[in-house]
């Protein structure tokens, strides 16, 4: 019990360790992104995207999901951590080689000639990224969460937040972003390295070596498809409606992406541990899916509301008024931020539960959602229609998947509904002035504040005060209470 109790305080100082981290990360991110917004154009952003598209699908082959086994696997040991090391570094060679090779047909497949040089130049820095994957993933089954939050902080700090900055004011335009991913990756690999020395082994183990790849393999495949269900769209828009419009769709992508990453990776990197460890208790698995699921409803899905009346405030603050074709694309994928975070947590009980095949399956539905929402979006509606054919697809993926996981766990469908319809009767009033509000035009910027402040945010103290809201469902309760039992006294 005593064991049970340290790993779940452990657990939570991790969170509010992430949690401030992750603030921290998400304002820098934006105060540099609002830079950089101003000294470079739409296009330079389309084409790093473009090349991060096929950067980031090559990451998968880097590791091929080791680093997602040394986290799940109930028991290492050194030579599984040596091993790990040494197969990744061989994997980062052999996809850097391939990736160099292919940068001609790529550029070609977009219409862009510029696209060789960068793209060869990123070829290089794979072993390196992929040594740096399985050093997070020790240091993420270590629980050691301030170590990681302090590396990624200070790594885009100095990456983006200085170099790419200070190489746009110098005129380098997209090489300002390229140079910034390399002095990222250059403070990775050394903090990392400091915080976990590296061990490396000759591939002899075969039993270490089909345990790792076994799991390691499954989680690939449900990545690949994963990777094709998140990124159609911008190959898509790259593709039909050019780098520039790209550029664009991507800044709107982020302002979804950012708020979801935020509570997204305080969730797979602090509780996908202890989730693992607490596989085999239906019981515990279920309070706190339903826990997971009502943070979604209650927290996210306002704060979706607010950003989208504020749609046009935070473009114009933020980016500036070259970039306000952001706003429509934005107001449209924002409305799913709630699903997509909700998808993000039903992955993490697919994992914890070792279903990486099931979960395989379920993203490649999704891919296929993806994929026919978002051709059929970019040709009736260009950026708009894609922001759609995405929404649409996520919404579609959320129900697949936890109609699957009810009936792993200890609850029905049907009251899994019912708290969907709970958290929409209670937030109904602001969705109607919301609505209303923007239908009819609020002026200018100045009103939406005051409405926000004045008329939005008083409504968001219905569910609070509403006795009969998911907020006080018997499952939140205790797992709320649990919480605040094993809290630093600070949070207290």
């Amino acid at each position: 019990m005593e064991g049970n109790s340290s790993k779940t305080k452990s657990s939570i100082i991790g969170l509010i360790w992430m949690f401030f981290g992750n603030s921290f990360n998400v304002f820098s991110q934006l105060l540099i992104l609002g830079i950089l917004a101003r000294l470079l154009t739409p296009e330079d952003f389309g084409v790093i995207g473009i090349i991060l598209i096929f950067v980031n699908f090559s990451n998968i082959f880097t590791q091929m999901g080791i680093g997602t086994a040394l986290v799940q696997l109930k028991t290492i040991t050194e030579q599984h951590i040596s091993q790990s090391y040494t197969l990744s570094i061989i994997l980062g060679i052999l996809i850097g080689v391939l990736f160099y090779f292919l940068a001609p047909y790529i550029g070609t497949f977009f219409n862009l000639t510029d696209l060789e040089g960068p793209i060869r130049f990123f070829s290089f820095l794979f072993p390196f990224k992929s040594f740096n994957g399985i050093s997070t993933s020790i240091l993420q089954r270590k629980l050691r969460f301030p170590a990681i939050v302090k590396t990624n902080t200070v790594s885009y700090l100095l990456g983006y937040g200085l170099t790419s900055i200070t190489l746009a004011f110098l005129g380098y335009g997209l090489w300002s972003l390229i140079y910034g991913q390399l002095a990222i990756l250059i403070v990775e690999t050394v903090m990392l390295w400091y915080y976990q020395k590296p061990s490396f082994s000759i591939i002899s183990n075969k039993s270490i070596l089909k345990e790792l790849m076994v799991f390691g393999s499954g989680y690939t495949l449900d990545t690949n498809f994963n990777f094709f269900a998140e990124n159609s769209d911008n190959i898509i828009v790259g593709k039909v409606l050019g780098a520039a419009s790209l550029g664009i769709y991507s800044r709107a992508f982020q302002f979804l992406a950012l708020p979801a990453s935020f509570f997204g990776k305080i969730y797979d990197k602090v509780l996908f541990p202890v989730l693992s460890n607490k596989q085999d208790d239906k019981a515990k698995l279920t309070s706190f899916y339903i826990f997971s699921i009502s943070f979604c409803l209650i927290i996210l899905f306002p704060i979706s509301i607010i950003l989208l009346f504020n749609a046009e405030l935070i473009v114009r603050v933020l980016l500036g008024d070259q970039w306000l074709d952001v706003i429509e694309p934005f107001q449209v994928l924002i409305i799913g931020f709630a699903f997509r975070f909700g998808t993000r947590i039903n992955k993490s009980f697919l994992k914890s539960l070792g279903l990486v095949y099931h979960g395989a399956l379920y993203q490649f539905i999704f891919a296929v959602l993806m994929i026919s929402s978002c051709l059929m979006g970019v040709y009736l509606f260009g950026l708009v229609g894609v922001a759609l054919g995405v929404l649409f697809a996520t919404v579609m993926n959320y129900l697949q998947v936890s109609f699957r996981i009810q009936k792993l766990l200890d609850f029905k469908y049907k009251y899994f509904l019912m708290l969907h319809a709970n958290a929409f009767i209670n937030f109904l009033p602001i969705v109607i002035v919301v609505t209303l509000t923007l239908f009819f035009g609020y002026g200018s910027i100045a009103n939406s504040i005051i409405i926000s402040i004045a008329v939005i945010l008083p409504l968001l103290l219905i569910p609070v005060k509403n006795k009969k809201s998911i907020f006080y469902d018997a499952h939140n309760s205790l797992m709320f209470n649990q919480f605040v039992n094993n809290s630093p006294g600070i949070v207290k």
